[in-house]
């Protein structure tokens, strides 16, 4: 087995801290402080999409990590958010919800072998690059946990029976393990006549966050969700 090099653990190192704070917001929603649980979890996926980025800066691109990676989003984007969606219906008495949890699980971990099995085949097309196939696993876990953001924000509740939440969580489920492109983070590309438009988005979205997080949350979800026709639009084109 090759050995891992000092350059190597750097990415995995945020890969441990996502999955550190996927477990921590397990805690947190078990004592019942539920917003804390899902910036916690919205922190792991803020962190997921660091640790590619760094190991592909430093080449060190590893088997070993992608297996951390699978492991980690696992928790943090299958068991974390559907756990937070089980006890936050405990808490409001609502029963019957556990088979849909044990369902998401199963869709997560599914998409996320099927990810590490495409992962390394060799060879690379355009639409490999820019499109994945199925939602992300923290795209999953945005869209389940979006009803607890809105509680948060607007104090909207929508989990108010057992129906409405296995119905719910069938969505992300499904979405996972399904053949719809969906837009890879590694495959977006700005032109330069652009980017002037992008850094005013990013700062305005910046400052969003910095002022009303569940808000600037929402609308990240919501936008990435929205993204998903024009994907299959420009996926047929490519």
């Amino acid at each position: 087995m090759k050995k891992l090099s000092l350059r190597s653990l750097l990415p995995n190192l945020f890969t441990y801290i996502s999955l550190t704070l996927g477990l921590t917001a397990l805690k947190f929603a078990i004592n019942g402080n539920w917003q804390i649980a899902v910036s916690l979890v919205v922190f792991s996926s803020f962190l997921d999409n660091i640790d590619g980025k760094i190991a592909r800066l430093l080449n060190a691109n590893s088997n070993f990590g992608v297996e951390l990676d699978s492991l980690s989003d696992l928790v943090s984007f299958g068991v974390a958010p559907a756990v937070i969606v089980y006890l936050w219906s405990e808490s409001l008495s609502i029963d019957g919800v556990w088979a849909m949890v044990i369902f998401y699980v199963i869709c997560s971990s599914s998409r996320l072998a099927k990810f590490n099995i495409l992962s390394y085949e060799k060879q690379t097309t355009e639409k490999k690059i820019k499109f994945f196939t199925g939602i992300s696993t923290p795209a999953a876990a945005g869209l389940t946990l979006l009803p607890l953001m809105l509680n948060f924000r607007f104090n909207i509740d929508f989990f108010i029976s057992d129906y409405f939440i296995k119905f719910y969580l069938i969505i992300p489920s499904i979405l996972m393990i399904s053949n719809i492109p969906t837009y890879s983070m590694k495959g977006i590309k700005f032109e330069k006549k652009l980017l002037p438009l992008v850094i005013i988005l990013f700062a305005s979205f910046l400052s969003v966050l910095l002022t009303d997080f569940w808000l600037a949350m929402i609308f990240v979800i919501f936008g990435y969700y929205a993204s998903i026709p024009f994907a299959i639009f420009n996926f047929k084109k490519t």
